[in-house]
């Protein structure tokens, strides 16, 4: 329950900054290692460099876990249509990407030899699933990072997201990232 408390704090508090930075439209940086402040960026809690890009404001994120179990460590989340208005169907696909920790080992996303490995609404992301939304729907995601270095403190994934109906819609980003995100 107070992890659960935690995590609802930390979200309202990503949407508090990101909302924050929209208004007062100061946050802008020259720096080339922060990303690009946009309603799809959602700073991490006293991580400046740390952050999620989603690849449309239309799709809501809400971390629900981020725990080691052994040598792995468990990702969990949620996405929403909270802003289609519409049945959308959404392709994911982790194949081409991986992920890597803030030590510098890479994890690699291949069905030959995994070391990162994720679902969304029970499907591998291997397969490339096509998901539906419905609006107001929520579909629960997860990724584990398998041989997690016990010495790192952070994780990055990213996910590539596509559309794949209706015909016309335009997503914001072709990309899912989890940038540095701290493990505790």
């Amino acid at each position: 329950m107070k992890k659960t408390i935690y995590y609802l704090h930390l979200f309202i508090m990503m949407l508090v900054v990101a909302s924050t930075c929209v208004a007062l439209s100061s946050c802008e940086s020259s720096n080339e290692d922060e990303p690009e402040q946009s309603l799809n960026v959602y700073p991490w809690k006293d991580h400046p460099k740390s952050y999620i890009r989603m690849f449309d404001s239309r799709m809501e994120l809400k971390m629900l876990s981020i725990r080691r179990d052994g040598t792995s460590l468990l990702v969990d989340y949620t996405l929403t249509n909270v802003g289609f208005g519409e049945d959308v169907t959404l392709k994911f696909n982790l194949n081409n990407n991986g992920a890597h920790d803030n030590l510098g080992n890479t994890y690699k996303a291949s069905v030959n030899w995994p070391g990162v490995i994720g679902y969304i609404n029970g499907t591998n992301l291997y397969a490339i699933p096509r998901i539906e939304f419905l609006p107001n729907q929520t579909i629960k995601g997860s990724f584990t990072l398998l041989e997690f270095d016990p010495n790192a403190t952070a994780f990055s994934v990213s996910v590539d997201v596509q559309r794949d109906k209706p015909a016309g819609l335009t997503l914001a980003s072709n990309r899912m990232d989890f940038v540095n995100i701290p493990v505790e």
